[in-house]
C-alpha cells in the first residue's frame, strides 16, 4: 500500500507495510488474563498482529532519519515458562539478530497505556558508555524532548518520572545506577492512556507512534556518539 508518513520532520512515501487498524480494549485488557497459555494465547491473536505492522512501518521511518538500516523484532516472551508477560512491545535496533545489546526503540503496551521509547536495557554491554553520553548531553536532551517525556530506570515497570521533575542531579544519580547495578536501564519516552488511545482513530494513534519515534531518534545519535 503506497501511503506517506510524516515522523517529526521526516516524510517516507510508497510505504509497503500493511496498514494499522488501530488498538481495541482487548489489547489491553488481556493483560489481565489469568495464566501464562491463556494470557498468550489472546496476546499472540490480537496484539502481536498489530506490533507487527507497527514494525512493519516504523522500520523505514527510523531507518531514514537515522541513516542506517533498522531492524524490527517483535517480544515472543519465550523464555516464560510460568509468569504472564505484563506487557509486550517490539523493538528496532540496527541489529537484524536482535536488539537487547544496543540502544534500542520500543513501542508496546501495559494494560494501563501504551509506551514509545528508546534506550538501553540491562543486558547492553555499552550501558556505561551509554551513560557517560545521556549524562553529557542531558542539557540538549531536555531541549530536544518535551517536558511530558519520561525516563524510564526499568523497563519492567510501567512507571517512569517525568523529565520536568528531573533535576542535573538526580539524572546523574539515575546514571550511575545504570552503571553500577547489573538490572538497571535508562530509556526516554512517552506514555499515552489507555482512555486516550482508545479515543483515537487508527491513523492518528500511528501518527502519535511516528511522532514519538521521530523525536526519540535524535538521541540516537547523541548514543551513537557523533551528536552535531
Amino acid at each position: 500500500m503506497d501511503q506517506q508518513v510524516n515522523a517529526g520532520t521526516l516524510i517516507v512515501e510508497k510505504t509497503l507495510a500493511p496498514p494499522f487498524v488501530g488498538f481495541s480494549a482487548k489489547d489491553f485488557d488481556l493483560f489481565a488474563v489469568e495464566g501464562l497459555e491463556p494470557r498468550m494465547a489472546e496476546l499472540k491473536e490480537h496484539l502481536r498482529p498489530k506490533l507487527t505492522v507497527i514494525g512493519e512501518q516504523m522500520a523505514p521511518v527510523l531507518s531514514v532519519a537515522l541513516g542506517r538500516e533498522m531492524y524490527p523484532h517483535v517480544a515472543k516472551h519465550a523464555r516464560r515458562k510460568t509468569n504472564p508477560p505484563n506487557d509486550s512491545w517490539v523493538a528496532f535496533s540496527e541489529d537484524p539478530r536482535g536488539y537487547k545489546k544496543w540502544p534500542t526503540f520500543m513501542v508496546g503496551l501495559w494494560y494501563t497505556h501504551l509506551f514509545v521509547q528508546f534506550g538501553v536495557i540491562y543486558e547492553s554491554p555499552i550501558k556505561g558508555r551509554f551513560g557517560d553520553a545521556m549524562l553529557h548531553f542531558y542539557d540538549q536532551i531536555r531541549a530536544i524532548l518535551p517536558m511530558s517525556y519520561e525516563v524510564f530506570p526499568d523497563h519492567t515497570k510501567p512507571d517512569g518520572i517525568p523529565l520536568s521533575n528531573v533535576s542535573s542531579e538526580q539524572f546523574a544519580d539515575l546514571i550511575d545506577n545504570l552503571t553500577k547495578k547489573r538490572q538497571a536501564d535508562l530509556l526516554f519516552g512517552l506514555r499515552i492512556s489507555r482512555e486516550e488511545v482508545l479515543s483515537m482513530s487508527s491513523s492518528d494513534s500511528m501518527n502519535r507512534i511516528l511522532d514519538a519515534g521521530g523525536k526519540l531518534a535524535k538521541l540516537y545519535s547523541i548514543a551513537k556518539g557523533d551528536f552535531a
